[in-house]
């Protein structure tokens, strides 16, 4: 990629973030929570109408700004909250973010946080096992697709093993009922040279470029588009 437009991608994704609080997993929980606050503020203030998708996370999830286009035609609410981690998502935004407005479907991203915190695959695993929980005994109707975990270059690369652990566990637990579906968006993130991919992250840092973004489009939507097109009017 010429050096100039690579510049302009890291200037257009720097106003990006300038928009909205960057946190991680070394935000404080008191940070991660006052942010939970305003997104549930503006989620009651403007509810979307029962029946369409929302998407729950972290950073990645929370800058995935193209994704009402991404996943056009079907209607989209994205409340991802960065620096959050599996343990609060089940503890209040499936409560709160998602249940009250009667989606149809919710998509989810948290994990990576948790394992670069220290947390074990199996901790993940616990508390998507309350998310889903509390998920389907609200709204049995819906559907829950998970997304696998970013493979951040850096230190959290490090880690990749456990990333790989936290996926498996996520899939096969998914796999477990027919109204969730793994989504592994963590394997075409990384090239030849077993390496996450350079051009889709932004140099020194967790997050993605739009570059990775696309990635994450060519492989959901082929999953999420078809599978949910014919309830997009039939709610």
């Amino acid at each position: 990629m010429p050096l100039r437009l690579l510049c302009a991608l890291i200037l257009t994704t720097s106003a990006v973030f300038a928009a909205d609080e960057v946190l991680t997993d070394k935000s404080s929980s008191a940070k991660v929570m006052a942010l939970y606050q305003k997104v549930l503020a503006g989620a009651q203030k403007a509810p979307p109408a029962p029946g369409g998708i929302i998407c729950l996370g972290s950073s990645h999830m929370q800058f995935w700004k193209g994704v009402k286009t991404d996943l056009a035609p079907l209607t989209v609410h994205n409340y991802g909250i960065g620096g959050s981690r599996m343990n609060q998502a089940a503890e209040h935004f499936v409560e709160n973010l998602a249940i009250p407005f009667k989606p149809r479907a919710v998509i989810l991203y948290e994990g990576s946080n948790d394992i670069n915190a220290g947390a074990k695959p199996e901790e993940v695993l616990a508390n998507f096992r309350k998310l889903y929980g509390k998920l389907h005994a609200a709204l049995p109707q819906a559907r829950l697709y998970v997304l696998g975990v970013v493979p951040s270059p850096g230190k959290r690369f490090l880690k990749i093993a456990e990333l790989r652990k936290t996926n498996e566990l996520l899939a096969k637990e998914c796999a477990t009922q027919p109204w969730m579906k793994f989504i592994d968006i963590t394997e075409p993130l990384i090239g030849a040279d077993g390496q996450p991919k350079a051009e889709c992250f932004i140099p020194g840092d967790i997050h993605m470029l739009p570059a990775g973004y696309a990635v994450w489009k060519s492989v959901i939507a082929p999953v999420i588009v078809p599978a949910e097109k014919p309830y997009e009017h039939a709610q």
